[in-house]
Formats: C-alpha cells, structure tokens, sequence
C-alpha cells in the first residue's frame, strides 16, 4: 500500500481497485507478459473502448480505438487510451497506473541487463563459459534422454595471436565478434554458443547434419577456424569436451602438415 500513499490516493476504493490491477502485472520480470499484462488490467478494471500500450520492444492493443485519444506518455512507455465518454474515475486510474507502471518497466530492463552481463559474454554475445555449461549439461541431458541425434563442436580461431601481434587487440577484438556474429546468425533456435575461452568456442547442434551449420559459418566468418566435431553419447560433458578438443587439434595439425609440404 505504500506506493498507492504516495501516490496521493485517498479513497479506500480507488486505492482498493489500484492494488488489485497492480499485481497483475508488477509480479512479472518478462517486457512482453508485462506489456500484456497491463494492457488487459486497464481494459478490464476501466469502461474505456480501447487500450494501446507501447514500450520500445513491444506492443499490444485490447478494444476498439473509437471515440476520443488520450495519451499516458512517460520516459518508457506510451499508454494510449480511448473512450466515447469521459469518465475522470477511470482516466485518473490510468494516471495512476501509468506512474507505478513506467518504475516497474525500469526495474525490468535493470534486471534484463544483469541478466545479460550474467549469461552473455559482452565482446562476442555467445553464452559466459559458467552460464555456458549449465545450459550445455542441461542440452545434452535432454538430448540423452530424448534419443535424437546433437553434437558438440570445439572451434578455435585459427593464427588469432598472431593477428593481434600484428595488428592490435582491438583488431582481434572485432574479428571475435565477427566470427560470433556469424555463427549466431546461422544458428537454429535450439543450437547454443559458448565463449569457451579467448579464441575458443563449444557450438551446440541439435540437428542431424551438423555440416549444414559449420558449413554456413564457414561462409560467413571473416577468419578460418579449426573445429572437431562429436556426437552427443553418453558421456560426460567434460569428455564430449575433451574428445571434440583433440579432433579440433587433429585437424589443426593436418592442415600444419599440409601446408608445410606445399611449400
């Protein structure tokens, strides 16, 4: 009740009808369930015609947008409201709800972001190597448990040391993100990308031709990579890993041994 006191709000059953429509929506941390939320809790506690509520990533309209436009407008969101019939009751509710509403939006994109700097790796937007692994025991349980085929790839960028050498980690830096860029963008929803460390990657497959992915990445990267790709068994994360590490360096050195005998 606090925040409906200092709002100003004095009448037992304005302040009674405000609780009620606020927790609705304020028990959620999702921009787009909020987003629904609220714009359901206007429509149903008020007689307005229609309802329009807008933040920067979302937007939904309830009703009819007939009759008179007013507009409920703050830092990070737009409430949009419509009626044929002024009614002060309802429009000072909408006021009301529009203040709590534009400080509980804030809190949610301060929690987006920590959830952001938590899971995501900041250069290269893959998953944190911590944040990584819990999601990749979780891939390859459901995977094992399912019975369809997944695959783990350990990718390393290839000569990256010595292109920072060459041209500064800033440079590096870029090529980083481009690779991560590429891999991202060709991936399906289910398949996840780990920052495993500085060059290194673990890719996720879940598909049953995994060189349908490495092939679109390869593509689209601005570097070559060297990779080594398993099969999703029984075995442990740890020894997928390590497995897919050594097919990795088996491939490396192949490549070593080849160009040495071009020259």
């Amino acid at each position: 009740m606090r925040i409906v006191e200092s709002l100003g709000i004095k009448e037992p059953s304005e302040a009674s009808l405000l609780t009620l429509s606020i927790i609705d929506f304020i028990n959620t941390l999702d921009e787009w369930e909020f987003v629904d939320k609220l714009s359901k809790a206007i429509f149903l506690h008020t007689n307005l015609s229609g309802v329009r509520v807008m933040t920067k990533n979302c937007i939904k309209i309830i009703g009819k947008a007939r009759g008179k436009q007013l507009i409920f407008d703050s830092e990070n969101i737009k409430i949009h409201v419509y009626y044929d019939n002024e009614n002060r009751q309802d429009l000072s509710f909408v006021n009301y709800v529009s203040v709590i509403a534009e400080l509980h939006l804030r809190n949610i994109y301060k929690h987006t972001e920590i959830t952001k700097l938590a899971f995501y790796d900041e250069l290269t937007g893959a998953f944190t190597r911590t944040a990584g692994m819990r999601f990749l025991e979780s891939a390859c349980e459901s995977v094992k448990r399912s019975g369809r085929k997944a695959y783990l790839t350990f990718i390393d960028i290839d000569n990256l040391k010595t292109f920072n050498d060459t041209y500064g980690h800033k440079a590096g830096d870029e090529i980083l993100r481009e690779f991560a860029q590429a891999c991202l963008s060709n991936m399906r929803r289910n398949d996840l990308l780990v920052r495993y460390g500085g060059d290194e990657f673990l890719l996720f497959i879940d598909s049953e031709r995994p060189d349908v992915l490495i092939d679109r990445i390869i593509h689209s990267s601005p570097v070559t990579f060297s990779f080594g790709i398993i099969d999703i068994d029984s075995r442990s994360l740890d020894e997928l890993i390590r497995r897919a590490d050594e097919k990795m360096y088996e491939m490396k050195y192949q490549r070593k041994e080849k160009a040495s005998k071009q020259l």
